[in-house]
């Protein structure tokens, strides 16, 4: 159980790094769900899916990690326009 609420956690700490709130209610929804309703025979699916949601999202902050790092290169002009081309200022509502 507390390898479930650990990585859960972690994940909704990064899910508000990328700015989406709505999927934040869902991880706490999902978290709340399983450690409160969940039969115990099926908790180690839920582990699963969470750890695998955990890593997607860990791979979406690294994406925008990078997204930023070229956004900032395009804005200084040390490398070719392409996320600010034609006047776009390259910024998103979320990182999702």
């Amino acid at each position: 159980m507390e390898q479930f609420l650990i990585i859960a956690i972690l994940t909704g700490s990064l899910i508000v790094f990328l700015m989406h709130w709505g999927l934040l209610l869902l991880q706490i929804i999902f978290a709340i769900l399983v450690t409160s309703f969940l039969p115990i025979d099926w908790f180690l699916g839920a582990l699963v899916i969470q750890a695998l949601f955990g890593l997607w999202i860990l791979r979406q902050v690294f994406q925008a990690g990078w997204y930023q790092y070229q956004l900032e290169l395009e804005k200084t002009q040390r490398i070719p326009q392409h996320y600010t081309e034609g006047g776009k200022s390259g910024i998103k509502k979320n990182f999702l």
